[in-house]
């Protein structure tokens, strides 16, 4: 009887660690955008700046030019057709029918400098990109990484914001 109950107890146990690990593994599988997003929020809060919110229109548009960067091996606000952060985000949908104002940053690294952390530090450091991110006349963002070879380096990941304010 007293091995039976060690035995209950045990697999109890193994159940409960692998639950817990379970649960790790998801908080650790945010997705890069959310842990962007989560960064450029807190910087805001520490400047006493309205959080933005995540616009799924808006992601989409910056998870294209960030995935076509990364297919023609470019970095640019402007792609090699000509597109724009405007016609980017008037192709989004996001601003029918509103009067709107937008921005965009960029960023790419790899390993550790392509983390979101790593990303807002960057844009902090740049005057330009410091006053989009710190820019309390926004309030949406659509945030799009995509991550390959690029300028030669494998694992390379590249970042967009498209940041919006709209009435």
């Amino acid at each position: 009887m007293r091995r039976r109950v060690v035995r209950v107890v045990l697999c109890l146990f193994a159940l409960w660690a692998v639950l817990a690990a379970s649960g790790v593994a998801s908080a650790a599988t945010t997705p890069p955008r959310k842990e962007l997003l989560r960064a450029i929020n807190h910087v805001r809060a520490v400047h006493g700046i309205h959080k933005l919110l995540a616009a799924s229109a808006l992601r989409f548009a910056a998870l294209r030019h960030s995935t076509d960067m990364v297919t023609r091996n470019y970095f640019a606000h402007t792609s090699p057709t000509g597109s724009t952060i405007t016609n980017r985000i008037v192709r989004s949908g996001f601003v029918n029918g509103h009067w709107w104002r937008g921005a965009e940053t960029l960023a790419w690294g790899v390993g550790a400098r392509a983390s979101a952390e790593a990303t807002v530090a960057a844009w902090l450091a740049s005057p330009v990109h410091r006053a989009i991110v710190l820019s309390g006349g926004f309030r949406w963002v659509g945030i799009g990484r995509d991550c390959g070879r690029f300028g030669g380096h494998p694992g390379a990941c590249v970042w967009t914001a498209d940041f919006v304010v709209r009435g």
